[in-house]
């Protein structure tokens, strides 16, 4: 029932998806939806926070991989962990996008302690080693590059129509290494006065 759900709401959001065509999908009887969940906005909590757990499951054993590394090697597998995980979780992107179109109505605001503090120590480890830039915080940092990364892979199916030089720079390893080497260039770069 619950990827039934996903599956719907990652195409049609909350206010687009009927739970008539959740319930065809899943092949169960409507009555089941509102037992478990409550209500259609119940099953899109439901299946949103599943979506994010499963994001968090996927990325905690990389997290933990590149923490063993360096800073820069770390970073750059923490990193190109998430992208590898969202690029394979297509309905996650498709919620998080119309979570988004929907201000953000059903997932909290983040705070600063819900942020991995395994990715926030190796950046700090980094700061404190000189690989990464002393001026930019960690939450700025991690916002430019998960939102860099999130929008590469919504962004980059459409990029290699557009490319006439070099088309294959938007498939899909060149293009995450590209974006990862920009990303780690601006974290180790100068510091502006």
């Amino acid at each position: 029932m619950l990827a039934a759900a996903v599956e719907e709401f990652a195409v049609h959001g909350v206010r687009g998806t009927r739970i008539q065509d959740i319930v065809k999908r899943a092949g169960v009887n409507e009555r089941m939806i509102y037992h478990h969940f409550g209500s259609k906005d119940g099953l899109y909590a439901a299946a949103l926070e599943d979506q994010f757990t499963a994001l968090h499951d996927a990325w905690s054993p990389v997290l933990e991989k590149a923490a063993a590394l360096e800073p820069y090697d770390g970073m750059r597998m923490a990193l190109g962990g998430f992208v590898d995980i969202i690029t394979s979780r297509p309905q996650l992107v498709g919620m998080w996008l119309h979570e988004a179109l929907n201000s953000w109505r059903t997932l909290p605001l983040p705070t600063a302690d819900m942020l991995s503090d395994t990715l926030r120590d190796l950046y700090r480890r980094g700061q404190r080693a000189g690989v990464f830039r002393p001026d930019c915080p960690y939450e700025i940092a991690r916002g430019t590059a998960l939102g860099a990364l999130f929008g590469l892979v919504v962004l980059a199916p459409r990029g290699a129509d557009v490319v006439r030089d070099n088309p294959s720079a938007f498939d899909g390893t060149v293009a995450r290494d590209q974006v990862l080497d920009l990303l780690l260039d601006g974290m180790t770069g100068e510091p502006r006065s």
